[in-house]
């Protein structure tokens, strides 16, 4: 009875979709551009590169709480003010909101760099004897023998775009077809006239919810277990 409940709920499937979109989109561009991030801090030689690499690092360990409001403020107003002080529309309350806030982590470049550097130098060497360019090698030779690595940062990136919460419900706020499936879910404790949360269409959509993540970990987790514990050796 509760799952015919919450999957019933007009708006069922729209949120289904919207988390399907936005998690799909973020695996995109974080693949992307961490893939190539961790390449040119693994292999290029480019000034500052290990001032930045440090950087990278510090960002980790800022808590995503401390940035919020600076977050907030800039989908709202813009960097620097910027579109509120020329007319431009805000970023709240849409999906190009939701997902440039979340293009790409510092704990996905760092996954890819590890990685990088634990792959000899001999291939691309040969390489360039070759006449290949660098374009040539990160595209041909090192993002396929990435795959590990690659399907270790699908999962995590997935998992943590599908479960995201609190970011989405501040952002998306109306109306309700814009909201992603863990929003969308808190949407039922409103059920009851007192306000009350509705615990059992509630748990029937969290377990709904839960399939994809567990698919893609039965379908990725050969990649899964190799790229973590690759990712943590040198040379």
């Amino acid at each position: 009875e509760n799952y015919s409940r919450s999957t019933g709920k007009r708006l069922f499937t729209t949120w289904i979709f919207n988390s399907f979109f936005i998690a799909i989109i973020k695996v995109i561009t974080t693949l992307t551009f961490a893939s190539m991030a961790g390449y040119a801090l693994a292999r290029l030689k480019f000034f500052g590169k290990n001032y930045l690499f440090v950087l990278i690092l510090f960002s980790m360990m800022i808590p995503g709480q401390v940035t919020f409001i600076s977050n907030y403020l800039v989908l709202r107003d813009g960097v620097f003010g910027f579109t509120k002080l020329f007319g431009g529309g805000s970023l709240l309350n849409t999906f190009t909101g939701l997902i440039i806030s979340g293009l790409v982590g510092a704990a996905a470049v760092f996954i890819m760099k590890q990685f990088f550097e634990g792959l000899p130098q001999e291939m691309e060497e040969s390489a360039r004897i070759d006449g290949a360019s660098t374009y040539q090698i990160f595209s041909k030779i090192m993002l396929p023998l990435a795959k590990p690595a690659l399907g270790a940062l699908t999962i995590l990136t997935f998992q943590g775009a599908w479960n995201e919460f609190f970011w989405p419900l501040v952002v998306l706020t109306s109306p309700m077809d814009k909201f992603t499936l863990t929003v969308g879910l808190l949407s039922f404790k409103n059920t009851y006239a007192s306000g009350a949360f509705d615990w059992g269409p509630i748990l029937a959509g969290a377990i709904i919810s839960a399939l994809p993540i567990i698919i893609l970990f039965f379908v990725f987790q050969r990649y899964f277990v190799e790229g973590v514990s690759f990712s943590g050796i040198k040379g």
